[in-house]
């Protein structure tokens, strides 16, 4: 976890500004804690409240803002902070807190989100359906409903479920929803994410019964190198199996004890936030979360033009911009091509071309934006990449100068050759500023000879064809 205070995140140490929309049902509103850009291109993470009662909506509030300071402190969240946008939707519930199964049986209506606490540890929670209440419509239905009313058409939101309760407890839910109380949101929010949005697995040794034998990006069976997930990780000196020795505290290898058996299953990492309280991801837990915050905000924000097939009919300058999302700490690298060729020394996010440097007919414009981040080092799916195409079809006058030679009488001469046009313009110039019209000749095959015959007398002079207007 990086030190907070040397990132710039005042915006979210206190909440400025916030905008609340009343919904349809009367119970529920909207605020908007931190928007970075569009819903559609950023990890919305949309805060929902439990156990908050009619005029705690402040305190909601409040307690949003600083679990999304936690949250956006936490590697790799911190460098990618302007991937996110925070939202958050508050609604009533009858009573504080959620229900403890522990001397208590459940009884539907006692928080909007019917969560509940474990009859055992009194440490997880969770919201129907679970073994209290097989109805979805009671628990994970209403947040499906909410984000679709205040966020519709995106797919790429992040839902927490922020519980009211002094009792710390939460869960991932299946891997649909991260749930956190209130205390010890700093770990609990940051632990649950790596479930709900990197698809990661637990690394706790306690037998957990009937909980499925699937591997997960940071859990595995393996101990052959190459079938390994995150073998790309493990350096060629770092014994597999790998010992719990000091020598291999800060190493990526294969320790064993994990997805809830002490024997039989391994992790990357010694001590992760998967694992171990107030612990911060390991490196391989950290890839996956940023394929995965790719696999939900792309890159490109936005091209111009915003059309990707264009006809060119003139010979203005073309201009190609980019709107590029940036880490933190280091910056995507842009490449420009033209009909499959790297243009030289085009890495920003603006390339200006001259359709003549296209040529007539159908071209090709193209720009590959990627992340070359040492936070991941296996990207199969080719996420930390984007391509955006431009089809042109060029159809415009082409003009050269060529064959200069000089006469007898002083004089000089040079061809002109015109592809697509009936006439054009001879200009000169002493300065290349001011430019003066000397001839227009009307083409019969393309192409036609000028002769200067006043060049002794003026030999710094500039000449250029047009075509007319």
């Amino acid at each position: 976890m990086r030190n907070g205070l040397t990132r710039s995140f005042w915006r979210l140490i206190m909440l400025l500004v916030f905008a609340i929309g009343t919904a349809e049902s009367p119970a529920a509103s909207f605020a908007t804690i931190v928007t970075n850009g569009p819903a559609t291109n950023r990890v919305n993470l949309v805060f929902f409240s439990e156990g908050y009662t009619n005029g705690q909506l402040g305190k909601f509030l409040t307690d949003t803002t600083n679990a999304a300071n936690f949250f956006l402190h936490a590697e790799p969240y911190a460098e990618y902070s302007s991937f996110f946008n925070v939202f958050a939707i508050f609604t009533n519930s009858a009573h504080v807190g959620s229900t403890h199964l522990i001397g208590t049986t459940y009884k539907a209506g006692f928080t909007y989100f019917n969560s509940t606490y474990d009859g055992s540890s009194d440490y997880i929670i969770t919201i129907p359906p679970n073994s209290s209440d097989n109805k979805t419509s009671d628990g994970q239905g209403k947040i499906d409903a909410l984000l679709k009313m205040y966020l519709p058409g995106t797919n790429n939101d992040l839902p927490v479920l922020l519980v009211n309760d002094l009792t710390a407890g939460g869960s991932d839910n299946y891997g649909t929803t991260a749930i956190s109380s209130v205390p010890n949101v700093s770990y609990i929010l940051v632990h649950e994410s790596g479930h709900t949005l990197g698809k990661l697995g637990d690394e706790y040794t306690t037998p957990y019964t009937n909980f499925p034998n699937v591997e997960q990006p940071n859990t595995t069976t393996n101990t052959v190198l190459s079938q390994i997930q995150w073998s790309a990780w493990i350096e060629t000196n770092t014994p597999i199996p790998t010992p719990f020795l000091e020598t291999y505290a800060d190493a990526v290898g294969l320790f064993e004890g994990a997805h809830y058996h002490a024997t039989g299953w391994y992790r990357p990492y010694e001590n992760c936030c998967m694992q171990s309280f107030g612990v911060g991801f390991c490196p391989v837990c950290q890839e996956a979360l940023v394929l995965a915050i790719y696999g939900k905000a792309r890159p490109l924000d936005s091209c111009s033009p915003a059309t990707n097939s264009l006809t060119v009919t003139s010979p203005q300058l073309l201009a190609f911009s980019l709107k590029v999302l940036q880490p933190a700490t280091h910056s995507l690298n842009i490449r420009w091509l033209t009909n499959g060729i790297a243009v030289a020394d085009a890495t920003n996010q603006v390339l200006n071309l001259w359709p003549v440097q296209l040529g007539n007919g159908t071209n090709k414009v193209e720009a590959d934006v990627w992340d070359a981040t040492s936070m991941v080092r296996k990207d199969a799916k080719n996420l930390l990449m984007q391509t955006n195409l431009w089809k042109l079809k060029v159809t415009v006058p082409i003009l050269q100068i060529d064959s200069l030679s000089w006469l007898t009488n002083g004089s000089f001469s040079f061809r002109v050759t015109v592809a697509d046009a009936t006439s054009v313009v001879i200009q000169q110039s002493t300065n290349l500023l001011q430019w003066t019209s000397i001839q227009t000749n009307s083409l019969g095959s393309g192409k036609f000879y000028y002769t200067n015959s006043a060049a002794g007398k003026d030999p710094e002079r500039f000449f250029r064809v047009m075509t007319p207007p």
